[in-house]
């Protein structure tokens, strides 16, 4: 009871538990749109080869102006950039349907869902600022973005079980207009928050041209650490399949626990008070998270396997969140959304040089040579992370010894 009381007091904000709600459909894009486009390139062409080329034109045009969403919520506001985006990606959207009706040549697909992808709203980077910017209280923040994780990764179950219901039904097209129709409701569902008008109200004034994020050390090592962790996912996720595949066992089994460590962690993380500070929790998961990853090395049976899996989805979901957290205290109030976007930015792009990496490895040499790969780049993070632990504890215990204690540190800070 205790776990549910704290989400109940982290939802009892004015105005979060809609800008929670919306945000959740906002993701439903996440889940939805690689499938659908993969499946619906996969119909109009007849080859994997180019399905693969639309959907990796999303995600990477995704990656890299997810940024400069950012950099306008900041500018202009959060109700600006998410109005434009969405408008944008609609129209986009609608190229892409319409090319398909008309049975153009395939290959023009791949620019269509490269302009969808470049106008996918910054919905993630503006809840997440409004979290920041509306919660004070830090424990209620911390279960928000547990919250968020939670979310994030019911999303990546029920958003592919929608496609396939929609295709099951109705002609296979109809899997990007539903993914695009659900996309623009959130949206201007999230846009009409009155929390989100707040904040932009508040917003310290942000000027000049170009992207001005406060790139101090702190959030240039944190953005650094989430590539990392990213990287580790992706390599992981390869090195599960070719395991599996090794032990004559379905992938999907493998990648279900660690989909429902994920779930259970960051419920778990969202509704206890635990000891330390967040550079030092995350220390700890993306140890425990590395270690499990060179484990699997070993080749363990599909039980172990499964139990590794669930231990990493474990300590991942709350490592989300986190990092999350961090990215967001270490950017100041103009800057916020701009250092959210970004945090997409390092995901999609740690995730896909580790699934890249990684198979080149797994391909080339063995599984246990890629388990080595994925759990490096998250222990290297866990390592780089120690001395900022190290650091936010002396403040932890300066703070509580209080001004008057000898135990107070005299140093810089």
């Amino acid at each position: 009871m205790a776990v549910v009381a704290r989400y109940g007091s982290a939802l009892s904000h004015p105005g979060v538990a809609r800008v929670v709600a919306s945000a959740f459909v906002c993701r439903m894009l996440s889940g939805m749109v690689s499938l659908s486009l993969l499946l619906v390139a996969a119909d109009a062409s007849g080859s994997y080869a180019n399905a693969g080329a639309v959907s990796g034109a999303y995600a990477v045009a995704l990656a890299f102006t997810s940024p400069a969403w950012g950099r306008i919520a900041d500018r202009h506001g959060s109700r600006t950039a998410l109005a434009w985006a969405v408008s944008f990606q609609t129209l986009f959207f609608g190229l892409f349907v319409t090319l398909v009706a008309t049975s153009v040549w395939p290959g023009l697909l791949v620019p269509a869902a490269f302009l969808a992808g470049t106008a996918t709203p910054p919905a993630a980077a503006v809840s997440n600022a409004v979290y920041m910017g509306v919660v004070a209280d830090e424990e209620d923040r911390k279960t928000l973005f547990a919250l968020c994780g939670l979310l994030t990764e019911s999303v990546f179950v029920c958003g592919p079980l929608l496609v396939a219901a929609i295709v099951a039904v109705l002609p296979v097209l109809y899997a990007v207009v539903v993914t695009a129709g659900i996309s623009f409701a959130g949206v201007w569902w999230l846009r009409a928050a009155p929390a989100v008008a707040r904040v932009d109200r508040e917003r310290p004034a942000l000027a000049g041209p170009g992207m001005r994020l406060d790139w101090n050390r702190r959030q240039a090592h944190i953005q650094l650490v989430v590539a990392a962790a990213a990287f580790a996912i992706g390599g992981l996720q390869v090195t599960v399949a070719a395991h599996a595949g090794e032990l004559g066992t379905s992938a999907g089994l493998f990648i279900a626990a660690l989909a429902c460590g994920g779930v259970l962690g960051s419920f778990l993380y969202g509704g206890l008070r635990l000891p330390g500070t967040g550079p030092a929790q995350l220390t700890v998961a993306l140890t425990l998270y590395g270690g499990c990853i060179l484990a699997l090395g070993f080749g363990p049976a599909t039980l172990l396997t499964v139990g590794l899996l669930l231990v990493i989805g474990f300590v991942n979901g709350p490592a989300d969140a986190i990092e999350a957290i961090l990215v967001g205290e270490y950017a100041s109030a103009g800057t916020r959304a701009q250092a959210f976007a970004i945090l997409v930015a390092s995901n999609w792009v740690g995730f896909a040089a580790g699934s890249f990496v990684t198979g080149v490895v797994v391909q080339h040499a063995s599984t246990t040579a890629g388990a080595l790969t994925a759990g490096a780049a998250a222990l290297v993070a866990a390592v780089s992370m120690t001395p900022s632990a190290a650091r936010e504890e002396a403040r932890q215990r300066a703070r509580t010894a209080g001004p008057g204690s000898v135990q107070a540190p005299t140093g810089h800070p």
